[in-house]
């Protein structure tokens, strides 16, 4: 009888064992780096062939040994350069954390580039955590909480290179020239997905009972509360159509009709298609967290997901729209001889 109670102790007990020896699952994923955390939502699922790794949507390279993992995750720095953090670690009592830094030993050139021009580094180093995920997203009665405000950064959000592009939009990428396609060189609204969460645009928001406007930087955006919707036959927009609710103390926002853009620098396309989705809401600390997720079936077989904390500042800043003169984009392409090349790319804009 007592082997029996022993027997029954150890198979109740096994699950909740290797829950927490499991890589398996959603983590919330924090990278501390020059003494900045950027967070990220880090998912390792089953596949045909063990676990593949997703970090805010784009894949990771990824290995395990025993209890030991070690990740590739890429990223850009300051000026654009593209390069992999190597996050190399332990999970331990439920939980995962090491250190990181470049795949490989970093030249002496590379290294002496970090130390003069920290931003710009393609070889940082630092630490990470990794916690199980809880989904605080649910159902629940409207409970508004006041987000009126100035905010500026004070947590980043993981950027990815790398985003899980169904066919159809690596063979659209492939064709991509930044110094032609991109909007912003032609002094072009960004958009909402590649103006969300960067310094220089953080949100100044005006809130009412039915409206809620928000100031990215040069671009106003109107989230109507009230139940609103556009016309059945309305345009693109940068900023598209935004509509939202709460469900508890979060603003949920669903924003449709935006004008067709890329995602990055790198070239990924946005469709007409497209949505996304902000979920809002103020932390313990008094921050505003935000979440933006793009759902785009055309060209992600994944959600790519940005996000940002901004803590409030003492609205004393006078704050003027950005200037842009696009004569300085033509004339350079019409010094360079390549006005016509810009002609023929036509199709590639929107």
């Amino acid at each position: 009888m007592k082997l029996l109670i022993s027997l029954c102790v150890i198979l109740s007990l096994s699950p909740q064992i290797k829950a927490a020896n499991s890589f398996a699952g959603k983590w919330d994923l924090t990278i501390v780096q020059r003494g900045f955390a950027m967070e990220g939502l880090l998912e390792l699922r089953e596949a045909e062939n063990g676990l593949v790794a997703f970090a805010e949507g784009g894949p990771v390279r990824l290995s395990i040994t025993g209890q030991d993992i070690e990740m590739g995750i890429d990223d850009r720095t300051a000026a654009g350069m593209p390069f992999e953090r190597t996050l190399r670690g332990t999970l331990a009592d439920g939980s995962m954390s090491g250190k990181f830094g470049p795949r490989n030993e970093s030249s002496a050139e590379i290294k002496s580039l970090c130390e003069r021009l920290p931003l710009a580094c393609p070889a940082p180093t630092g630490t990470w955590t990794a916690t199980p995920h809880t989904d605080t997203h649910h159902e629940a009665a409207p409970k508004p909480v006041d987000l009126s405000g100035s905010w500026v950064i004070d947590v980043g959000g993981i950027r990815r290179w790398t985003a899980d592009l169904t066919q159809s939009a690596k063979d659209w990428k492939a064709d991509f020239n930044v110094v032609m396609d991109l909007p912003a060189q032609r002094c072009q609204p960004s958009g909402l997905v590649l103006s969300w969460g960067f310094r220089g645009n953080e949100p100044e928001i005006f809130q009412g009972d039915s409206k809620i406007t928000i100031a990215l930087g040069s671009t106003l955006r109107r989230i109507y509360l009230d139940g609103r919707q556009p016309p059945e036959y309305t345009d693109w927009y940068p900023m598209g159509f935004s509509s939202g609710q709460w469900q508890g103390s979060t603003l949920v926002i669903k924003t449709t009709h935006l004008q067709p853009t890329v995602r990055e620098w790198m070239g990924d396309p946005i469709s007409e298609n497209a949505t996304a989705i902000e979920h809002y809401s103020i932390d313990e600390e008094g921050r505003l967290v935000g979440v933006l997720s793009i759902h785009d079936p055309e060209n992600y077989r994944q959600p790519m997901v940005k996000r940002a904390r901004w803590r409030k500042e003492t609205d004393t800043r006078i704050r003027f729209p950005s200037l842009c003169d696009p004569d300085s984009f033509y004339r350079e392409l019409y010094d360079d001889d390549l006005l016509e090349d810009y002609w023929q790319r036509s199709h590639r804009r929107y």
